[in-house]
């Protein structure tokens, strides 16, 4: 056990100091260790998949979006992702599996008042988070899913995780 902790460690280090000499991606390695066997196998790194939302957005499987949204509605939420990430149309927000808005379902006949009543709900109350929690930074993960402004018929696949700030 010591001796693959060691071996880790080490490998580890020398992986670290590439990073701070700010070498090539060439030169990093992932290296694949079993010292039951004996083998060690180095490879390179691959790229990262990017996935292009518009001209201007393109994204990976490693991205996280963050809004400050203090003390905001749902509704001024979504109007400052679209502000941050302009050329994108939010259509539906969700917590985990749980939904928080449809836009299908709220841009139904006889839904108005409870698409606007929603709307103009605070963030933080819709989530049954406490904002006033001054011990911590109060942050929650959220599951959007947007369209192209130019393109609204399809449902952008690769839009990373939201976090909103709520205090």
């Amino acid at each position: 056990m010591a001796t693959t902790t060691a071996a880790i460690a080490g490998l580890q280090t020398l992986e670290l100091v590439k990073l701070l000499r700010k070498c090539k991606k060439e030169d990093l390695r992932n290296i694949f260790l079993n010292l039951a066997v004996p083998i060690m196998q180095a490879s390179e790194p691959g790229d990262v998949l990017k996935v292009k939302l518009t001209d201007k957005i393109e994204t990976t499987l490693w991205d996280r979006w963050e809004v400050d949204a203090k003390g905001l509605t749902l509704k001024e939420t979504i109007q400052r992702v679209e502000e941050k990430y302009a050329g994108l149309e939010v259509r539906d927000v969700l917590r985990g599996n749980a939904p928080i808005f449809f836009h299908a379902i709220m841009s139904a006949p006889g839904k108005e008042k409870e698409k606007e009543t929603l709307m103009s709900t605070a963030l933080a109350e819709l989530l049954g988070a406490d904002p006033t929690d001054k011990d911590r930074e109060t942050y929650v993960d959220l599951t959007i899913t947007c369209v192209n402004k130019e393109k609204p018929a399809d449902i952008l696949e690769g839009v990373p995780t939201l976090r909103v700030l709520l205090g």
